[in-house]
């Protein structure tokens, strides 16, 4: 039987085609979920084939070098942080080992000025020690030196000058006489028996009395050109500058009353019963060079005249002719021995002299 004209016949009806297809293919439910079909679709999609991966191609290469630079770079500033790293450390180390050993320095440096003060304070305190000590040896020499002066130029019993002393001093007076052309006086004093005075009190009172007698002459002849000096013994001497005949006859007078007027005890059976002196006076003023030991031997003249009248007297000599009372001095060829010295002469002759002339004793 035949349907109507819609219906159509097996010849008419078109059917997919199978070529092509896989024989596993599992034909697609209609009426599965979507999610279904998707998952049915990609079990029975085909794999795709990877692609061939190309080898030793030159970007490949480029690659790696490029990141063995890198690396490389890395590493060593990697290295070179670490090796400044290390290097701050160890300055911040030599820093830190420097700061401790100047503060070590400075504090040796504080201790040696410290001990180096204290060395000098002790050098200084023994210096001035040293110097104490030198300038008061140098005074003791000082003292000493005054002492052998004074016993060069004095009479170590006395006080008084020398008889060395006292012919330098009467050679310069002669010498300033002789150039300003004025008087120079020479006064010779000598104790009247002496001798027998240290027969009566013995020496000791005997030395008294010497210095005694230089006392009471030194307080007469005082004036700044005066000088005063033991020639031998008993025997004193006074040069007398710028003194003309008349004042010196007059202040050897002086001296001649003050020993009486002192009153010295001279116990013995005759005589004055006090001590006394006789003065020998010579004056001059030099026209030409006089030699000391002239001088000496007139007033030795003038004072043995003195004694030949019985002591106790002032007796003068004037070298130009006027002798005051007193013989003119005759030549002495013993006063001509000038090679001897000044002074030698003078002694010489004072100590010719020791009989005392009018001195029976």
């Amino acid at each position: 039987m035949q349907d109507g004209p819609d219906t159509a016949t097996d010849q008419e009806i078109a059917l997919p085609s199978t070529a092509g297809m896989d024989d596993t293919a599992v034909p697609a439910d209609p009426f599965a979920p979507p999610s279904a079909m998707t998952t049915v679709q990609a079990q029975t999609s085909p794999a795709p084939v990877p692609a061939a991966v190309p080898s030793g191609g030159w970007g490949d290469n480029i690659l790696l070098v490029v990141t063995f630079a890198l690396l490389v770079v890395i590493a060593l500033l990697a290295f070179r942080v670490v090796r400044m790293r290390e290097e701050l450390i160890f300055a911040r180390e030599q820093r830190a080992a420097s700061e401790a050993e100047g503060k070590q320095l400075r504090h040796l440096l504080k201790s040696s000025e410290a001990a180096a003060e204290i060395r000098v304070r002790h050098r200084v305190a023994q210096l001035l020690q040293r110097t104490q000590v030198v300038e008061r040896e140098r005074e003791a020499l000082e003292q000493i030196n005054t002492r052998l002066r004074r016993l060069v130029k004095l009479d170590e019993l006395t006080g008084i000058l020398n008889v060395q002393e006292l012919g330098h001093a009467l050679d310069e007076e002669l010498r300033r006489a002789l150039r300003a052309e004025r008087p120079v006086t020479l006064i010779i004093c000598d104790i009247d028996g002496f001798r027998r005075y240290n027969r009566v009190h013995g020496h000791d009172r005997g030395d008294d009395l010497l210095k005694r007698i230089a006392h009471l002459t030194q307080s007469v002849f005082r004036r700044g050109g005066d000088q005063v000096g033991r020639i031998a013994g008993d025997r004193f001497a006074v040069i007398a500058a710028e003194t003309d005949y008349d004042s010196a006859i007059k202040r050897a007078e002086s001296l001649r009353r003050r020993v009486w007027d002192s009153a010295i005890a001279f116990t013995e059976d005759e005589g004055p019963g006090r001590v006394t002196v006789s003065l020998g006076v010579t004056t001059l003023t030099p026209n030409r060079a006089v030699k000391p030991y002239q001088v000496f031997e007139r007033g030795v003249l003038a004072l043995q005249l003195a004694k030949k009248r019985g002591g106790n007297l002032v007796r003068g000599d004037r070298a130009d002719g006027r002798h005051g009372g007193a013989a003119r001095p005759s030549p002495n060829p013993a006063g001509e021995i000038a090679a001897r010295g000044a002074t030698g002469i003078a002694v010489r002759l004072f100590e010719d002299d020791g009989a005392e002339p009018g001195d029976s004793g």
